[in-house]
């Protein structure tokens, strides 16, 4: 599939225009009115508007929706800060008239576009944005994912549960929401469980040296090494710690345990990571046996060729989120679409949604990954507490 990228300030700009059922690119008549959804995505994560391009090609080759073509407009905002997304956002919702937004994926930047979109009134579903404060701006901001203080519920829970682990250390990068958020709700919940938080190391920027920090951990002699960090941070922190043979006080290799930024092909590509026997808690598993789920990966892989991540799978499942708000609202009306998806239930997708609590939160499952042999596999499923 050919996809038109041009450069525009720190932006990538992507425009699908989707079809057919061999899923290729056709452009749609120019005078064919086609209902605009704005996507954003920061980082380098490029797999993500994968997820959204096949949710629209769904609903393209079922006829459209409203009986209109669908039109995506994605940008990747490649190593640029959330003020470029809002640039972005501002684009998409004055200039390019989208009808609702998706995402963006960090919580750092999905909480600075949030009032963007409240502002104008723009529907807006966030793909992997997980802070809880990313809702704050009002209630035209939804999660597709679930929330840190789930998640870091979660892996406290299956460290002590299931681990049998006694202590943790922690490593957070600073100035971000999402990682200082998920490092305080790991920690909190672990101490809350009856663990003991023995280490807690920071750092800023982009740093190459981990020795400082990794150092003070060593000497506590921790059951766990929770980090919380960037794909980037993740391979040289596992790599550092295991060349400086970290362990816990009865001499056992301390278990390295993340959260969902670890769920990256670029962390499992990185020769140098160190991650083998970890678990981190994800959106989701391609070793799904749920049948839309499974329908989902097949489907991708034979377009792709490479499987699904978690956040390919929450893009996917946010616009299909939309879809079916517009279709129960049957208008454009963004306050009629905003109310559709306030009483979302039982979503069922590449991932599940029971329903939204007040605070536009979805109640939804995480699963617990592990690495053996150099590759990712299912560990379990953590239903909502």
């Amino acid at each position: 599939m050919q996809k038109l990228f041009a450069l525009i300030g720190f932006s990538v700009l992507l425009v699908i225009y989707i079809g057919c059922d061999n899923i290729q690119k056709v452009v749609a008549p120019q005078q064919e009115e086609k209902l605009k959804i704005g996507f954003i995505v920061a980082g380098e994560r490029v797999t993500y508007p994968n997820g959204a391009e096949m949710a629209v090609t769904e609903i393209n080759q079922r006829g459209g929706l409203l009986g209109m073509p669908v039109e995506l407009i994605g940008h990747i905002n490649k190593e640029a800060g959330p003020e470029v997304s809002v640039q972005i956002a501002e684009t998409l919702i004055v200039e390019d008239e989208i009808i609702a937004l998706i995402g963006p994926n960090r919580s750092s930047h999905a909480v600075e576009v949030g009032p963007l979109a409240q502002r104008y009134g723009i529907p807006m579903v966030t793909t992997t944005a997980t802070n809880p404060n990313v809702t704050n701006a009002g209630d035209f901001v939804f999660m597709a994912s679930f929330t840190d203080s789930f998640q870091g519920a979660v892996m406290a829970q299956f460290a002590i549960a299931d681990l049998n682990l006694g202590t943790a250390a922690l490593i957070t990068r600073k100035g971000d929401l999402y990682t200082e958020g998920i490092s305080e709700f790991f920690a909190r919940n672990f101490s809350e469980l009856g663990g003991e938080i023995v280490a807690r190391e920071f750092y800023e920027g982009d740093p190459s040296d981990f020795t400082a920090q990794l150092t003070n951990i060593a000497a506590a002699k921790p059951d766990a090494l929770f980090t919380a960090g960037f794909v980037q941070d993740i391979a040289l922190i596992t790599q550092q710690a295991r060349a400086m043979t970290l362990q816990n006080e009865a001499g056992e290799p301390t278990i390295f345990l993340g959260a969902d930024s670890w769920d990256s092909e670029l962390l499992f590509d990185n020769e140098d990571a160190e991650v083998e026997g970890s678990f981190f808690s994800g959106h989701f598993s391609p070793d799904t046996n749920e049948p839309t789920a499974r329908a989902f990966v097949e489907t991708y892989e034979s377009i792709y060729n490479s499987t699904p991540t978690g956040g390919v799978a929450v893009s996917y499942d946010a616009v299909k989120l939309l879809f079916a708000a517009i279709e129960r609202a049957g208008s454009l009306d963004s306050d009629e679409i905003r109310k559709q998806l306030a009483v979302t239930e039982n979503y069922i997708g590449a991932t599940t949604i029971a329903s939204y609590d007040e605070n536009r939160h979805p109640t939804k499952s995480a699963v617990i990954l592990t690495i053996k042999n150099g590759e990712k596999q299912f560990h379990k499923q953590i239903n909502p507490f």
